[in-house]
């Protein structure tokens, strides 16, 4: 309850004033109705889909001073991270399952370059100057997506200039890391972008610099808690859009380094050498997408999508003495991985009546991996599918969307059909009502079967003989419009999940070697509850959620709890001063704390938790005449650096008194921007 009254004073204790300017027009009032694309026969408004899906605009990425998309996803409900500070990697998990079950893609198509111990996509190296708005879709999207979508997919879409329009952006954003601060210290952002439209066509182009100083929190001498990194990101964009068709094609690319100090006289090197590592990975993205109206009944939608990835690790020794640095001649100091991945999709939408529309498609996925990490040589696998969807209003409150999907790996003996049923009940014209089923299928990545990688952090090794995930997933959604009257909006959602997958893939190993296993059995379960009130000028959301987490120890002995449940609480208050064109923004997020069982070496077992902890990111905007804008806050108000386990074991997965880095205390942050367009 402590929490939850925190919450409502944080709601009513909004006020502040500043110097007069006027707010433009594009973000006088704040938008209630937003579109999707995300899994849809076409874009439509989120309340009209059968899928519950939350859309982040964005409004809301710049108003949260946004560098990378941790900074976006961390006041989500049913959105957590477990940091990799040594990689450099966020490890998400959504409704209590790992980010390995999550697809990530941009504009519908799926990324490659998964990393670390639980194999992820890394959404930090996402440029996030590119982004239009992201679309999170709770709850499986086998059908559509296919493998990695099991818990859900976030779906990324770009900007892309249209409509007769250009414009033209720099931005600069300076924040400190903790209380550091200074030329080496510190965050320091740089990013330009333009778009240009002429009659049919239309180009845009992205380029930012992010770099983090790194932290050295209780690190000792030249190491770090949190290291040091830099990337470059790009994107660029061309295409030709008509009343009819529109296609485009697309380059992302990514550079990044991240530098990994060690300590003389450690890591087996002689008294007064250290070992220094740099991880570098390399990206290009390349997409093509196109779509065609045939006619009113009749449309054709095609993309292709080819990545090429490398994760380069170099590793030197340096002298203290002499300040001498040469090559590390020690094996697997020196190592090039790279994966390519190529994907196509393409689906024909057919409006059979005003009630019946199908969808039939195919989704096509290949990925190969070589390189010293990677165990025999070259590796590959195939994910080749083809689905059949249809939405149908059986009557004017009634809607249902059946699929099924056929799928050959080149690996694993995939089921004969994959199912699911979507279906949307409306009430009255306030209050409707989603319920979902899928059957999953998820093969082990690459990554899982054949990857090694030993470092001074990090001891990880493949498992080629992991069996594929199969999965139930059941979800609900009760969605009630309160008030919709004048320009006061109030809307409450209560939702709930049941997944229960076979062979999920984890890791065993706990300190010492880390490999990849199949769990038997593992399930999760939930309740959210949001709330957002919306006005002209304001909005302020509340959201509870309460998860639990299968205890893998239970089918051992009946003593033990089978769920072990934590909560979550987030709100966040935004209001706008119109005249003074200010708008003033507020996001908390309570992370409850995460009970687990740990075996004693004596036998049976122990009842641990990792303790809860708040976060707080507040931030102001504002508008300097028609083309300059000021964003400025602080990040991680409560201070968290880390968070201890209160375990006493120390075997198992779990070390006696296990650190879990969080973030590295509070900062501060400053941006100025120039935009123009027409």
């Amino acid at each position: 309850m402590r929490n939850v009254a925190f919450v409502l004073v944080l709601f009513s204790g909004v006020s502040l004033a500043f110097a007069q300017e006027e707010i433009p027009d594009s973000i006088k009032t704040i938008r209630f109705e937003e579109v999707v694309v995300t899994g849809q026969f076409e874009p439509q408004s989120a309340s009209k889909s059968v899928y519950s899906i939350r859309v982040i605009s964005m409004e809301k990425i710049q108003s949260k001073g946004a560098v990378k998309l941790q900074d976006v996803l961390n006041t989500e409900l049913n959105i957590r991270f477990d940091q990799d500070a040594s990689l450099g990697g966020s490890n998400l998990s959504m409704q209590g399952l790992p980010g390995q079950n999550v697809k990530i893609l941009i504009d519908g198509m799926p990324m490659i370059g998964r990393q670390g111990t639980s194999n992820e996509i890394n959404i930090n190296q996402i440029n996030i100057n590119s982004i239009e708005r992201i679309e999170i879709i709770e709850g499986p999207m086998s059908i559509v997506y296919g493998a990695d979508a099991l818990a859900g997919a976030i779906n990324i879409i770009t900007k892309k200039n249209s409509e007769g329009k250009y414009d033209f952006s720099v931005k600069a954003q300076e924040e400190t890391v903790g209380r550091h601060y200074g030329g080496k210290e510190g965050i320091h952002n740089e990013s330009i972008s333009g778009g240009y439209s002429w009659k049919n066509f239309y180009t845009r182009a992205d380029l930012g610099r992010n770099y983090f100083g790194g932290w050295q929190g209780d690190s000792t001498r030249r190491e770090k808690m949190w290291q040091p990194k830099t990337q470059w990101l790009g994107s660029a964009v061309i295409g030709y859009k008509n009343s009819l068709s529109n296609v485009y094609y697309r380059l992302d690319y990514l550079n990044e380094d991240i530098y990994n100090p060690g300590n003389y006289g450690q890591s087996g090197n002689e008294p007064g050498v250290a070992l220094d590592q740099n991880y570098l990975s390399n990206r290009l993205q390349h997409q093509l997408q196109g779509s065609h109206f045939f006619s009113d009944q009749l449309s054709l939608t095609t993309a292709l999508s080819y990545t090429d990835y490398s994760r380069k690790t170099q590793s030197v020794t340096v002298n203290e003495a002499t300040g001498a640095v040469r090559l590390s001649l020690q094996p697997g100091q020196q190592d090039v991985t790279h994966f390519d991945g190529w994907s196509t999709r393409t689906t024909l939408q057919y409006k059979l009546s005003d009630q019946i529309a199908i969808q039939p498609g195919i989704d096509l996925n290949y990925e190969s991996g070589s390189g010293g990490r990677i165990k025999t040589g070259t590796q590959s696998i195939g994910d080749y599918a083809a689905f059949l969807s249809a939405e149908w209003s059986i009557t004017s409150k009634i809607q249902i969307r059946p699929g099924v999907r056929f799928i050959h790996n080149t690996v694993y003996q995939a089921p004969p059909v994959i199912p699911a049923v979507n279906t949307k009940f409306i009430i009255n014209r306030n209050q409707d009502f989603r319920l979902s089923y899928a059957r999953g299928f998820r093969a082990p990545s690459l990554r899982e079967l054949f990857f090694n990688f030993f470092d001074a952090s990090h001891s990880i090794m493949g498992n080629p003989d992991l069996k594929a995930e199969l999965s139930h997933s059941f979800n609900g959604s009760w969605n009630w419009r309160v008030v919709r009257t004048g320009s006061i909006h109030f809307t409450t959602v209560v939702g709930g999940f049941y997944n229960t997958i076979e062979n999920l893939i984890g890791t065993t190993g706990g300190s010492n070697v880390v490999t990849y296993i199949n769990i038997d059995k593992n399930k999760s379960k939930g309740i959210t509850w949001n709330n957002a009130l919306k006005g002209k000028k304001w909005e302020l959301n509340l959201g509870v959620g309460y998860t639990g987490r299968y205890n893998s120890y239970y089918e051992s002995t009946s003593d033990l709890d089978q769920f072990l449940w934590s909560p979550e609480v987030i709100s966040s208050a935004t209001y706008q001063f119109t005249k003074i064109g200010t708008q003033l923004s507020a996001y908390y997020k309570l992370t409850g704390a995460t009970p687990f069982y740990n075996p004693l070496s004596a036998g049976g077992f122990e009842l641990a938790e990792t303790p809860s902890f708040h976060w707080m990111d507040v931030s102001i905007q504002k508008h300097l005449g028609k083309y300059l804008a000021l964003t400025g806050g602080a990040r991680n108000l409560f201070d968290v650096k880390s968070i201890t386990s209160t375990s006493t074991a120390t075997g198992g997965g779990h070390t006696s008194g296990a650190q879990k880095p969080v973030g590295y205390g509070r900062s501060y942050y400053l941006s100025i921007s120039f935009s123009i367009n027409k």
